[in-house]
């Protein structure tokens, strides 16, 4: 897994949160998101835009930290696979009071669960409430979208 950076690319990635094929999900149940709002691409690509409190934002880093450390190490082959594309960048702007990370899975492995939450359930099951309590309290809301390539 790659540490977050403010590239320009991710300004761009984040206009893209406003079209209609986004979903939004209430951080408050990324655990247990219903099957159409899962975190999961069956297109082979998808992002994940993460709007966080400024004033939170160390606590999800903190959290995104903790997230690539357990993946980075996982001897899973299905997580080492979805660490080697993920990607994890954070706005130079703030939008609507929000600090935004977008995180990109291309290629995403399909039927692979990319829920952060899950994944740190699985990896430090001792750890995972507190590191949920910090997520919970840092997000405004989470938005998915799944990409078709177009070349």
């Amino acid at each position: 897994m790659r540490r977050i950076v403010p590239p320009m690319i991710a300004c761009v990635l984040v206009g893209l949160s406003a079209a209609p094929a986004a979903r939004t999900q209430d951080p408050a149940a990324p655990a247990s998101a219903p099957a159409a709002q899962a975190y999961s691409f069956s297109t082979g690509a998808g992002i994940l835009f993460f709007y966080v409190r400024p004033d939170r934002t160390a606590d999800f880093e903190a959290v995104v930290a903790r997230l690539s450390e357990v993946l980075d190490a996982s001897q899973d082959p299905v997580r080492k696979q979805q660490a080697s594309s993920w990607r994890m960048f954070r706005s130079a702007e703030t939008v609507k009071e929000s600090a935004i990370y977008v995180f990109s899975f291309d290629p995403a492995l399909p039927g692979a669960d990319y829920d952060p939450v899950k994944l740190l359930a699985e990896a430090v099951p001792t750890e995972a409430q507190a590191l949920y309590e910090k997520l919970k309290a840092a997000i405004v809301r989470v938005e998915r979208m799944g990409l078709a390539r177009l070349r």
